[in-house]
């Protein structure tokens, strides 16, 4: 009954990403020298994540494995695994436990725990180094498929983006996201290029399963569908073969999120995909702004909203919807009364430390060194605040490896910004860059003032290609001049 269990459980999955690891395989399927690529990016991504996947569990065991969220998931992960085991998951139940994760994510934890037992940490971060290994040959086609001469470069830049590599080598839902949100910026970036049926279906199915891991993606699902449409407006090339394909693309999508949307609507009378909203808008935005206002400290503005909550609504609720409403109740009046300056500078304070800090933090030895962490660190002011973590901390390694990681970021930076002005510089280059600013706006504009380089995941994908294109552009100009330093020697000598 087990083994039979276990076989339903892998059908279910199967049906659910068997279009995305085949659209994986089918971008295989190229000529030999691409394909020797393709193969190299794959391996090398593979063998870097595993490497370090060891190296963490040989220096901290699980531990090594793990974030504040992770036993949240690896509980699920064992709970998902014994109602497969003891016959009692069934009906809406396979849509996994409302809250914190959404379906594929608890597909996923549940298959490492049904297959790996104790060791399903572990199993977990060994899959998430071939999905992420995916990812660097999703990144390596959109690239390419926007110049054929950044691909390489793309591709090797995320095989060695340590965000990727760190967060591929903890338990957390990110690594599926990501690979599900770069299949449908790979599928958007080539029906730019030509509109076709399968680009549209990829889009919708990509749209779909990233949804079904993480419900961040819904909201913009419109935003894209809705770009794609206003290119082919701008471009005079609207037909209804178009309106056609975008219209599947969003009905595949809606067909996706579906099934979680009933459950919600029908159990809790909620038209919403997750109960997380009104808790992260109180707890964290709420107070991050109002410290980038005034200087309350986060905890003590967390302290604030959790007891506003709680003194207006002392009758608890078992309804996770009615909840987050309340929560959603006391954010909005708390950030209507803050004012839109406090919430815009509480954002870009946030992007940028989105954008600037090093991965390197999230790894657990380096997380676990002792320290005042980011919000506990006393400032008047959200700058203040940033000077005491980096130059007043009581532990000297922490602040050098976060100094030294803030130094290679600006690194990268620079090399995007070259890519990004290689990019600029080719009109026929402007869709795929807006489609590219749009997702990095949106998800900054989502994440708000709460900062983490766990954040910055999502847009990692248009600034590997960045990179990829300043690695180009810079490869070339050094090669260039070696071959005008040659010419001019072999002119000099002929003189002579």
């Amino acid at each position: 009954m087990a083994a039979k269990r276990r076989s339903i459980l892998s059908q279910e999955l199967h049906k659910i990403t068997i279009h995305h690891f085949l659209a994986v395989a089918d971008i295989v399927w190229l000529a030999p020298p691409a394909r020797d690529m393709l193969w190299k990016i794959f391996l090398s991504a593979l063998a870097v994540r595993w490497s370090y996947a060891v190296l963490m569990v040989a220096l901290m065991g699980d531990a090594g494995l793990q974030s504040v969220d992770s036993q949240t998931y690896l509980f699920y992960a064992h709970d998902f695994a014994a109602q497969i085991a003891s016959g009692s998951l069934g009906g809406m139940r396979w849509l996994g436990p409302i809250g914190d994760s959404m379906p594929i994510a608890n597909w996923l934890f549940g298959l490492c725990g049904l297959l790996f037992g104790k060791s399903a940490a572990l199993g977990y971060i060994l899959l998430q180094g071939l999905i992420d290994a995916g990812t660097c040959l999703l990144i390596y086609r959109i690239a390419e498929a926007i110049d054929k001469a950044y691909g390489a470069a793309a591709g090797l830049a995320a095989t060695f983006n340590p965000t990727q590599i760190v967060l591929s080598g903890l338990v957390l839902t990110d690594t599926p996201f990501l690979f599900f949100t770069t299949l449908f910026l790979l599928g958007a970036v080539q029906y730019l290029r030509t509109r076709t049926w399968r680009q549209a279906l990829l889009i919708g199915l990509a749209l779909g399963a990233a949804t079904m891991t993480r419900a961040l993606s819904a909201p913009f699902a419109v935003v894209l569908l809705l770009f794609l449409l206003f290119t082919t407006l701008v471009g005079k090339s609207i037909s209804r073969h178009v309106i056609a394909q975008l219209s599947a693309a969003a009905l595949i999508f809606a067909l996706c999120v579906a099934p979680v949307l009933w459950r919600n609507v029908t159990q809790f009378g909620a038209w919403a995909l997750t109960p997380q909203s009104g808790i992260h808008l109180a707890l964290w935005v709420a107070p991050l702004v109002k410290e980038s206002s005034d200087g309350t400290p986060w905890q003590r503005g967390y302290d604030e909203m959790q007891h506003r909550v709680e003194e207006r609504y002392p009758a608890p609720t078992a309804n996770p919807f009615e909840q987050s409403r309340r929560y959603h109740e006391i954010a909005r009046e708390e950030l209507a009364m803050l004012g839109i300056h406090a919430m815009a500078k509480a954002w870009l304070v946030g992007a940028a430390i989105n954008l600037g800090s090093p991965a390197i933090i999230l790894s657990p030895p380096i997380l676990s060194l002792p320290r005042t962490g980011f919000y506990a660190t006393p400032g008047v002011a959200p700058l203040d605040k940033i000077k005491n973590f980096l130059f007043h901390s009581e532990n000297a390694t922490y602040t050098w490896i976060l100094l030294i990681g803030i130094a290679g970021v600006a690194a990268v930076r620079l090399i995007q910004l070259i890519g990004l002005i290689a990019l600029l510089r080719d009109r026929r280059h402007l869709p795929v860059l807006c489609l590219f600013g749009l997702w990095i706006a949106y998800v900054l504009a989502v994440n708000g003032p709460v900062a983490s380089p766990k954040y910055r995941l999502p847009i990692e994908p248009p600034l590997m290609v960045f990179a990829g294109a300043g690695l180009s552009v810079l490869v070339g100009r050094f090669l260039n001049g070696q071959h005008h330093a040659k010419a001019a020697q072999t002119s000099d000598h002929g003189f002579d």
